[in-house]
């Protein structure tokens, strides 16, 4: 190697080590989501720099594994083709997650006498064999009718009250149907219960790539 390509390497590898010891110090002052999220503002890019969360039930990756396991405060670093990714994590909870399938109708769009046919028509259907999965295709008028009527795994905040207050109720066994109401959006559910409540764990990460 001769002098000028050596020189342009150690400057390199000075200025990189310099950069990733700025970030560490900036990611270690970094402890609640308001601290990350002002930290997000600064930066130019948010689609490299961002908050996410990782799931036990949904992700399954080696990444996201090793991210789970972590405690709070500590960091991850990955190496990328274009540099290294900083996972921080800021909170971690271990929440009672509920999961069910549903038709939504809406009411804004649908009279209520024949959201209330559509509705017997479900139930009836559903007793006499036609599974839930085809019917939520049929007439779900949310995304969910592409799953068939699966909503997948969700905590309190992510439905309606009165969806989750069903969902989460004793007195419904698995495999029970029933409608709720939700007066807010003006909605019509007919649920059917398929899992029991599951506590689930959580982890809010702080995420930043520290492009090379």
């Amino acid at each position: 190697m001769n002098k000028a390509l050596l020189l342009i390497v150690l400057c390199f590898s000075t200025a990189s080590f310099a950069q990733n010891r700025k970030l560490k110090k900036a990611l270690d002052t970094i402890a609640t989501v308001e601290q990350a999220e002002a930290y997000i503002e600064t930066k130019k890019s948010k689609k490299n720099n961002k908050l996410i969360v990782f799931n036990e039930a949904k992700h399954k990756t080696k990444l996201s594994k090793a991210i789970l396991a972590l405690p709070i405060g500590a960091t991850k670093t990955v190496d990328v083709e274009f540099g290294k990714v900083h996972y921080k994590v800021i909170e971690r909870t271990n929440e009672p997650h509920y999961r069910m399938s549903y038709v939504f109708l809406d009411g804004n769009t649908v009279k209520l006498k024949k959201i209330h046919e559509i509705t017997k028509d479900i139930i009836k259907q559903h007793k006499d064999g036609i599974k839930f999965e085809d019917l939520a295709k049929k007439y779900s008028m949310d995304k969910n009718a592409y799953a068939g009527g699966d909503s997948g795994w969700f905590k309190d905040g992510d439905m309606p009250i009165e969806v989750e207050e069903q969902v989460s109720s004793l007195n419904n066994n698995l495999g029970d149907i029933y409608t709720v109401r939700t007066p807010k959006d003006n909605g019509y559910y007919v649920i059917l219960k398929t899992h029991r409540i599951k506590t689930i764990k959580e982890v809010k990460v702080l995420k930043v790539t520290d492009k090379a």
